[in-house]
Protein backbone atom coordinates (compact mmCIF):
# COMPACT_ATOMS: atom_id res chain seq x y z
CA UNK A 1 0.00 0.00 0.00
CA UNK A 2 1.57 3.43 -0.86
CA UNK A 3 2.26 5.88 1.91
CA UNK A 4 0.00 8.50 1.95
CA UNK A 5 0.68 12.33 1.50
CA UNK A 6 1.21 12.94 5.30
CA UNK A 7 3.25 10.12 5.77
CA UNK A 8 5.68 10.67 2.68
CA UNK A 9 5.79 14.64 3.74
CA UNK A 10 6.63 14.07 6.87
CA UNK A 11 9.97 12.39 5.94
CA UNK A 12 11.01 15.11 3.66
CA UNK A 13 9.60 18.17 5.23
CA UNK A 14 9.94 19.81 8.79
CA UNK A 15 6.20 21.22 8.22
CA UNK A 16 3.56 19.86 9.67
CA UNK A 17 0.61 18.07 6.82
CA UNK A 18 -2.04 19.31 9.55
CA UNK A 19 -0.52 22.11 10.23
CA UNK A 20 -0.16 22.61 5.95
CA UNK A 21 -4.16 21.47 5.25
CA UNK A 22 -5.59 23.96 8.22
CA UNK A 23 -3.76 26.73 6.57
CA UNK A 24 -4.86 26.27 2.97
CA UNK A 25 -8.34 25.73 3.97
CA UNK A 26 -8.30 29.11 6.12
CA UNK A 27 -6.93 30.89 2.36
CA UNK A 28 -9.36 28.99 0.42
CA UNK A 29 -12.25 30.18 2.61
CA UNK A 30 -10.47 33.62 2.36
CA UNK A 31 -10.66 33.44 -1.29
CA UNK A 32 -14.01 31.95 -1.40
CA UNK A 33 -15.25 35.03 0.30
CA UNK A 34 -13.47 37.16 -2.05
CA UNK A 35 -14.86 35.67 -4.88
CA UNK A 36 -18.37 35.83 -3.72
CA UNK A 37 -18.00 39.84 -2.67
CA UNK A 38 -17.06 40.57 -6.24
CA UNK A 39 -20.04 38.24 -7.28
CA UNK A 40 -22.30 40.28 -5.22
CA UNK A 41 -21.02 43.59 -6.64
CA UNK A 42 -21.39 42.56 -10.02
CA UNK A 43 -24.99 41.92 -8.72
CA UNK A 44 -25.01 45.13 -7.74
CA UNK A 45 -24.08 46.61 -11.21
CA UNK A 46 -26.26 44.31 -13.41
CA UNK A 47 -29.02 42.75 -11.19
CA UNK A 48 -30.01 38.92 -12.45
CA UNK A 49 -32.92 39.48 -15.07
CA UNK A 50 -36.07 37.93 -14.80
CA UNK A 51 -35.78 34.15 -15.55
CA UNK A 52 -36.53 33.37 -19.14
CA UNK A 53 -35.23 36.46 -20.17
CA UNK A 54 -31.55 37.62 -20.93
CA UNK A 55 -29.69 40.28 -19.45
CA UNK A 56 -29.53 43.49 -21.33
CA UNK A 57 -27.07 44.55 -23.89
CA UNK A 58 -26.29 47.82 -21.86
CA UNK A 59 -25.55 45.91 -18.61
CA UNK A 60 -22.71 43.71 -20.62
CA UNK A 61 -21.20 46.35 -21.20
CA UNK A 62 -21.48 47.76 -17.72
CA UNK A 63 -20.07 44.72 -16.17
CA UNK A 64 -17.07 44.36 -19.02
CA UNK A 65 -16.12 48.39 -17.84
CA UNK A 66 -16.33 47.87 -13.81
CA UNK A 67 -14.28 44.65 -14.53
CA UNK A 68 -11.66 46.82 -16.81
CA UNK A 69 -11.91 48.99 -13.62
CA UNK A 70 -10.74 46.80 -10.78
CA UNK A 71 -8.18 44.66 -12.94
CA UNK A 72 -10.63 41.56 -13.13
CA UNK A 73 -11.67 39.76 -16.41
CA UNK A 74 -14.41 40.03 -18.00
CA UNK A 75 -15.67 36.83 -18.53
CA UNK A 76 -14.65 35.67 -15.09
CA UNK A 77 -16.15 38.81 -13.37
CA UNK A 78 -19.53 37.34 -15.03
CA UNK A 79 -18.97 34.23 -13.95
CA UNK A 80 -18.81 35.38 -10.06
CA UNK A 81 -21.90 37.31 -10.62
CA UNK A 82 -23.73 34.42 -11.77
CA UNK A 83 -22.58 32.15 -8.80
CA UNK A 84 -23.08 34.61 -6.76
CA UNK A 85 -27.07 34.82 -7.55
CA UNK A 86 -27.19 31.39 -7.68
CA UNK A 87 -26.22 31.16 -3.93
CA UNK A 88 -28.23 33.78 -1.54
CA UNK A 89 -25.70 34.96 1.36
CA UNK A 90 -27.84 33.16 3.81
CA UNK A 91 -27.18 29.53 1.71
CA UNK A 92 -23.64 29.94 1.18
CA UNK A 93 -21.55 27.45 3.21
CA UNK A 94 -18.34 29.16 4.38
CA UNK A 95 -16.52 25.95 4.28
CA UNK A 96 -17.24 24.68 1.07
CA UNK A 97 -14.97 25.87 -1.46
CA UNK A 98 -16.42 29.01 -4.22
CA UNK A 99 -15.55 26.26 -7.33
CA UNK A 100 -18.18 23.35 -5.56
CA UNK A 101 -20.59 26.26 -5.21
CA UNK A 102 -20.02 27.26 -8.79
CA UNK A 103 -20.42 23.97 -10.14
CA UNK A 104 -23.47 23.46 -7.75
CA UNK A 105 -24.86 26.49 -9.22
CA UNK A 106 -27.50 24.83 -11.62
CA UNK A 107 -28.70 22.32 -9.42
CA UNK A 108 -32.50 22.57 -8.33
CA UNK A 109 -31.30 20.90 -5.01
CA UNK A 110 -28.05 22.87 -4.52
CA UNK A 111 -29.55 24.52 -1.09
CA UNK A 112 -29.39 21.15 0.67
CA UNK A 113 -26.97 19.60 -1.22
CA UNK A 114 -24.28 21.76 0.00
CA UNK A 115 -24.89 21.06 3.35
CA UNK A 116 -24.87 17.07 3.00
CA UNK A 117 -21.88 16.63 1.34
CA UNK A 118 -20.82 12.99 0.15
CA UNK A 119 -18.42 10.83 2.02
CA UNK A 120 -14.76 10.90 0.63
CA UNK A 121 -13.50 7.49 -0.90
CA UNK A 122 -11.24 5.77 1.32
CA UNK A 123 -11.49 8.11 5.07
CA UNK A 124 -15.25 8.13 4.77
CA UNK A 125 -15.29 11.71 5.95
CA UNK A 126 -18.11 13.82 4.72
CA UNK A 127 -16.85 16.83 2.97
CA UNK A 128 -16.95 18.75 -0.27
CA UNK A 129 -14.26 18.16 -2.86
CA UNK A 130 -14.13 19.62 -6.05
CA UNK A 131 -14.27 16.05 -7.37
CA UNK A 132 -16.42 15.09 -5.40
CA UNK A 133 -19.36 17.52 -6.71
CA UNK A 134 -17.93 16.75 -10.44
CA UNK A 135 -19.24 13.02 -9.45
CA UNK A 136 -22.26 14.05 -8.21
CA UNK A 137 -22.88 15.95 -11.09
CA UNK A 138 -22.02 12.98 -13.37
CA UNK A 139 -19.57 14.88 -14.75
CA UNK A 140 -15.39 13.92 -15.97
CA UNK A 141 -12.95 14.61 -13.04
CA UNK A 142 -9.46 15.40 -12.49
CA UNK A 143 -6.85 12.63 -11.22
CA UNK A 144 -7.14 9.33 -11.14
CA UNK A 145 -10.73 7.91 -11.42
CA UNK A 146 -12.00 6.10 -8.59
CA UNK A 147 -15.52 4.49 -9.60
CA UNK A 148 -16.53 2.32 -12.16
CA UNK A 149 -18.46 5.09 -14.61
CA UNK A 150 -15.12 7.36 -14.43
CA UNK A 151 -12.95 4.16 -15.24
CA UNK A 152 -15.22 3.12 -17.74
CA UNK A 153 -14.89 7.14 -19.00
CA UNK A 154 -11.03 7.13 -19.36
CA UNK A 155 -11.57 3.22 -20.62
CA UNK A 156 -13.96 5.14 -23.63
CA UNK A 157 -11.09 8.36 -24.43
CA UNK A 158 -8.40 6.52 -24.27
CA UNK A 159 -9.57 3.69 -27.16
CA UNK A 160 -11.62 6.45 -29.24
CA UNK A 161 -9.56 4.97 -32.05
CA UNK A 162 -11.69 2.72 -33.76
CA UNK A 163 -8.71 0.13 -34.82
CA UNK A 164 -7.05 0.78 -31.17
CA UNK A 165 -10.28 -0.29 -29.71
CA UNK A 166 -10.68 -3.44 -31.84
CA UNK A 167 -7.57 -4.72 -30.52
CA UNK A 168 -8.08 -4.00 -26.89
CA UNK A 169 -11.43 -5.54 -27.19
CA UNK A 170 -9.68 -8.63 -29.11
CA UNK A 171 -7.10 -9.20 -26.03
CA UNK A 172 -9.31 -8.78 -23.19
CA UNK A 173 -11.27 -10.77 -24.59
CA UNK A 174 -8.52 -13.99 -24.50
CA UNK A 175 -9.71 -14.05 -20.73
CA UNK A 176 -12.41 -16.90 -20.95
CA UNK A 177 -14.11 -15.31 -17.89
CA UNK A 178 -14.19 -12.05 -19.47
CA UNK A 179 -16.10 -13.74 -22.58
CA UNK A 180 -18.44 -15.11 -20.30
CA UNK A 181 -19.33 -12.09 -18.33
CA UNK A 182 -20.09 -10.17 -21.98
CA UNK A 183 -22.02 -12.93 -23.53
CA UNK A 184 -24.27 -12.94 -20.61
CA UNK A 185 -25.60 -9.61 -21.59
CA UNK A 186 -28.36 -9.94 -24.16
CA UNK A 187 -28.02 -6.98 -25.85
CA UNK A 188 -23.82 -7.55 -26.51
CA UNK A 189 -24.95 -11.05 -28.26
CA UNK A 190 -27.37 -9.13 -30.09
CA UNK A 191 -25.26 -6.27 -31.57
CA UNK A 192 -22.63 -9.10 -32.17
CA UNK A 193 -24.28 -11.66 -33.82
CA UNK A 194 -25.95 -8.66 -35.92
CA UNK A 195 -22.35 -7.69 -36.96
CA UNK A 196 -21.51 -11.06 -37.84
CA UNK A 197 -24.37 -11.55 -40.18
CA UNK A 198 -23.56 -8.69 -41.99
CA UNK A 199 -19.81 -9.63 -42.06
CA UNK A 200 -21.05 -12.99 -43.67
CA UNK A 201 -23.48 -11.24 -46.01
CA UNK A 202 -20.38 -8.55 -46.79
CA UNK A 203 -18.32 -11.65 -47.20
CA UNK A 204 -20.90 -13.45 -49.47
CA UNK A 205 -21.13 -10.70 -51.59
CA UNK A 206 -17.65 -10.14 -52.26
CA UNK A 207 -17.16 -14.06 -52.91
CA UNK A 208 -19.83 -13.33 -55.71
CA UNK A 209 -17.93 -10.50 -57.20
CA UNK A 210 -15.08 -12.77 -57.98
CA UNK A 211 -14.27 -14.38 -61.57
CA UNK A 212 -14.14 -17.54 -61.03
CA UNK A 213 -17.60 -17.84 -58.98
CA UNK A 214 -18.92 -15.54 -61.40
CA UNK A 215 -18.07 -17.77 -63.76
CA UNK A 216 -19.56 -20.78 -61.87
CA UNK A 217 -22.98 -18.61 -61.13
CA UNK A 218 -23.12 -18.42 -64.93
CA UNK A 219 -22.78 -21.86 -65.99
CA UNK A 220 -25.17 -22.87 -63.05
CA UNK A 221 -28.12 -20.23 -64.56
CA UNK A 222 -27.16 -21.81 -68.06
CA UNK A 223 -27.63 -25.24 -66.80
CA UNK A 224 -31.07 -24.80 -65.46
CA UNK A 225 -32.71 -23.21 -68.58
CA UNK A 226 -31.33 -25.50 -70.62
CA UNK A 227 -32.86 -27.94 -68.04
CA UNK A 228 -36.03 -26.85 -68.30
CA UNK A 229 -36.16 -26.73 -72.56
CA UNK A 230 -34.02 -30.25 -71.99
CA UNK A 231 -37.47 -31.11 -70.00
CA UNK A 232 -40.25 -29.83 -72.24
CA UNK A 233 -38.50 -30.55 -75.69
CA UNK A 234 -37.89 -34.18 -74.46
CA UNK A 235 -41.04 -34.95 -72.77
CA UNK A 236 -42.96 -33.70 -76.45
CA UNK A 237 -40.86 -35.63 -78.42
CA UNK A 238 -41.46 -38.95 -76.09
CA UNK A 239 -45.29 -38.56 -75.49
CA UNK A 240 -46.52 -36.91 -78.83
CA UNK A 241 -45.36 -40.03 -81.41
CA UNK A 242 -47.91 -41.66 -78.95
CA UNK A 243 -50.97 -39.50 -78.80
CA UNK A 244 -53.92 -39.33 -81.23
CA UNK A 245 -54.10 -35.55 -81.03
CA UNK A 246 -55.62 -35.20 -84.49
CA UNK A 247 -58.68 -37.58 -83.42
CA UNK A 248 -59.01 -35.11 -80.99
CA UNK A 249 -62.73 -32.80 -80.32
CA UNK A 250 -62.06 -29.06 -81.43
CA UNK A 251 -62.44 -28.12 -77.85
CA UNK A 252 -59.26 -30.38 -76.89
CA UNK A 253 -57.33 -28.83 -79.58
CA UNK A 254 -58.57 -25.48 -78.45
CA UNK A 255 -57.24 -26.57 -74.65
CA UNK A 256 -53.40 -27.70 -76.02
CA UNK A 257 -53.58 -24.78 -78.07
CA UNK A 258 -53.90 -22.55 -74.74
CA UNK A 259 -51.14 -24.51 -73.27
CA UNK A 260 -48.48 -24.35 -76.56
CA UNK A 261 -49.38 -20.08 -76.43
CA UNK A 262 -48.50 -19.96 -72.59
CA UNK A 263 -45.30 -22.41 -73.57
CA UNK A 264 -44.66 -19.37 -76.49
CA UNK A 265 -45.21 -16.51 -74.42
CA UNK A 266 -43.01 -18.14 -71.78
CA UNK A 267 -40.20 -18.42 -74.72
CA UNK A 268 -40.38 -14.93 -75.53
CA UNK A 269 -40.37 -13.75 -72.39
CA UNK A 270 -37.10 -15.53 -71.85
CA UNK A 271 -35.49 -13.85 -74.89
CA UNK A 272 -36.81 -10.66 -73.53
CA UNK A 273 -34.81 -11.27 -70.53
CA UNK A 274 -31.56 -12.52 -72.75
CA UNK A 275 -31.56 -9.27 -74.58
CA UNK A 276 -32.73 -6.74 -71.82
CA UNK A 277 -31.39 -8.17 -68.57
CA UNK A 278 -35.01 -7.21 -67.01
CA UNK A 279 -36.94 -9.95 -65.62
CA UNK A 280 -40.33 -7.77 -65.23
CA UNK A 281 -43.33 -8.96 -65.97
CA UNK A 282 -46.56 -7.37 -66.35
CA UNK A 283 -49.87 -8.32 -64.68
CA UNK A 284 -51.10 -10.43 -67.79
CA UNK A 285 -48.48 -12.06 -69.18
CA UNK A 286 -47.86 -13.45 -65.46
CA UNK A 287 -51.66 -14.24 -65.61
CA UNK A 288 -51.11 -15.80 -69.47
CA UNK A 289 -47.74 -18.20 -68.06
CA UNK A 290 -49.93 -19.13 -64.50
CA UNK A 291 -52.86 -20.16 -66.26
CA UNK A 292 -55.18 -17.96 -65.50
CA UNK A 293 -56.51 -16.60 -68.77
Amino acid sequence: MAPSPAAEMATESPYEWGDLVEEGRRVTGSETSSQFKLGDLGLIVAPLPPKGTRLRMKDYKLLAAFAEDIGQDSKRFEEYRVVAGAWPKAKRNRNVCWTVHSYLARHPDRFIMINNPPPLRGSGEKRWTCNAALRVLGWKTSGAPETTEEKLRQVEELLDDEQVAAEAVERVMRSEAVVRRVAAKPHVRESFNRAQTEEIRTAHAATRERPEVQRLDEQAEVLTVLGLCQSFAHGIGRTLPGLHLAELSADSKDAIRDGLERVSAAVEWTEHVLQTGSTDMDAQLRRLIAGEI
